[in-house]
């Protein structure tokens, strides 16, 4: 039963020493101007006034949380602010005027993501060394970042993401020797920062979608990406939808890095110096052709994604179970994992087990766990969204259970999920392909009530997300993968290769000459 609370504003001139106060969307409090002087938490989401009440003296506040509120201006005068630390008023879109932070000299977390109406941040929060954390995510009217920003000296993580007017950034930006985190995301940078090379412990680097403007033409980003190479730290590099026709050559040196998003770009074929990747993204790199090199992306990493959504041209080249078969000769007696999506509307013969639904249950073979050949188990399914507009997400999961109590007391031991922006959802036939170790099974299932027991089935499931449910799953299949299954793909790869050489020698015997 839904119950709607009313609160009487007078109740709370009796709650002298109040220290936490918490309401979620009260729509009837229009007439509360009294807050305790004595609250060390003030957490009011969609507070409905248009600035806090002039009777508050907050000198004991250490986290004002104010996310959708009707704030206009927080206040109208300086006031003591020491002991605050967290100051979030994200989502608040009627937020006119940054605060003034003079008086709020410890503040290390300032959230001003999604106020849409700002149009600048307060100078004085180059006065804040102790700021760890700036988010000025989606702020689409903010049009500069304040030149005193060189003072935050602690500042690990700036967010300027979907700050569409934001075209240059300050140079004393590079005086911040801590910042692991930047994201200029959809800002409108006309050129990008030449000192980012200098940010040293820079861990967390995002141009996604910067695509400068000068003169109502799109400019391509490579000539224009600041060197890269001092950033022996960076670990995540997302370039997406940058308009690259070729990926930057110092990319190769980022000896840390782990992730690398190069969706929505125009480039042909991937470097074979990259290395050590756990995650790849290629999505709508309509021009690939080529993936070569995948194998050597991926060495001496515990787990490797690769998607390829939109693909189209790569998966004329190049099938999912060639792509599988060169993953599984490199990484298959690892006990990695890896996992990998492409354009594909059938499931490959390949596959001993298929069904047309998005579930699939197999028995394991009786002593599988004592046979050394036994390498893990390849599993896919092909799938589909008939929705664009939207988030979607596919759920994947993988069960096990004991040969004693079949369809008993399951365990899961694997799950992932996929997420597909709105405007990148899958609107053709997608295959998805993963490979798990057994070494990956025993970890996650052999805990001590298991210890003794044999596991006798596999159940594996492809099902829609929480939220939404506009992605399908047509067909699943499954295979237990075992050594002889790679000497097999060897010697059917020598053979094709015998017969080409074969073919070639043939053919060449019988061209006419040429004229000399």
């Amino acid at each position: 039963m839904n119950k709607t609370l009313t609160l009487s504003a007078d109740a709370f001139l009796k709650m002298k020493r109040l220290r936490l106060l918490k309401v979620l969307y009260c729509s009837n409090c229009y007439d509360f101007t009294y807050l305790s002087n004595e609250l060390r938490l003030l957490d009011w989401t969609g507070y409905p006034l248009k600035s806090l009440s002039l009777s508050f003296q907050p000198e004991n506040l250490v986290a004002l949380l104010l996310s959708y509120s009707n704030i206009e201006q927080l206040w109208k005068e300086n006031i003591p602010l020491y002991k605050l630390k967290v100051l979030n008023l994200k989502g608040s879109e009627n937020l006119i005027k940054a605060p003034d932070l003079t008086t709020a000299p410890n503040l290390e977390i300032l959230v001003l993501k999604g106020c849409t109406r700002l149009v600048d941040v307060h100078p004085s929060v180059g006065n804040l060394s102790s700021l760890v954390l700036l988010n000025l995510k989606d702020c689409r009217n903010l049009v500069s970042v304040p030149g005193s920003i060189g003072g935050c000296k602690s500042l690990k993580s700036l967010n300027l993401s979907g700050c569409y007017k934001v075209e240059y950034l300050p140079e004393n930006l590079q005086q911040l020797e801590f910042l692991k985190e930047l994201d200029l995301s959809k800002t409108a940078l006309r050129k990008p920062p030449s000192f980012i090379s200098q940010l040293k412990n820079l861990q967390v680097l995002s141009f996604n979608g910067s695509k400068a403007i000068q003169r109502g033409r799109t400019n391509s980003m490579p000539s224009m990406l600041p060197s890269l190479l001092g950033l022996s730290s960076l670990q995540m590099l997302d370039l997406s939808d940058c308009n690259l026709f070729d990926i930057p050559s110092d990319i190769c040196c980022l000896y840390s890095l782990k992730e690398l998003d190069l969706s929505g770009n125009n480039f042909t074929s991937i470097p074979s110096s990259l290395f050590n990747l756990v995650y790849l993204g290629l999505s709508s790199c309509k021009e690939l052709k080529s993936l070569t090199e995948i194998p050597k992306v991926y060495n001496s990493v515990g787990w490797s994604t690769f998607i390829g959504i939109h693909c189209y041209r790569l998966a004329e080249n190049i099938d999912a179970l060639t792509l599988l078969k060169k993953h599984l000769k490199v990484f298959g007696n690892s006990g990695k994992m890896f996992s990998f999506i492409l354009p594909g509307s059938e499931i490959p013969e390949w596959f001993s087990q298929q069904r047309g639904d998005s579930s699939i249950k197999i028995d394991l073979p009786l002593e599988v766990w004592n046979d050394n050949q036994w390498m893990g188990v390849a599993l896919c399914c092909i799938f589909v969204s008939d929705d664009a507009s939207r988030v979607e997400e596919l759920v994947f999961r993988a069960v096990s259970g004991l040969s004693n109590f079949k369809g008993r007391n399951p365990r899961e031991f694997r799950r992932g999920i996929w997420t597909f922006p709105p405007g990148k959802a899958v609107m053709k036939d997608h295959i998805y392909i993963r490979y798990f170790s057994r070494d990956e099974m025993y970890r996650n299932l052999w805990t001590t009530d298991w210890l003794d027991q044999e596991c006798g089935e596999l159940e594996l499931s492809f099902v829609r997300g929480f939220t939404f449910d506009s992605v399908k799953v047509k067909k699943c299949g499954v295979r237990l993968v075992y050594e002889r299954d790679l000497e097999e793909m060897e010697q059917i790869q020598e053979l094709h290769s015998s017969q080409v050489v074969k073919i070639w020698k043939m053919s060449s015997n019988t061209l006419p000459m040429m004229d000399q």
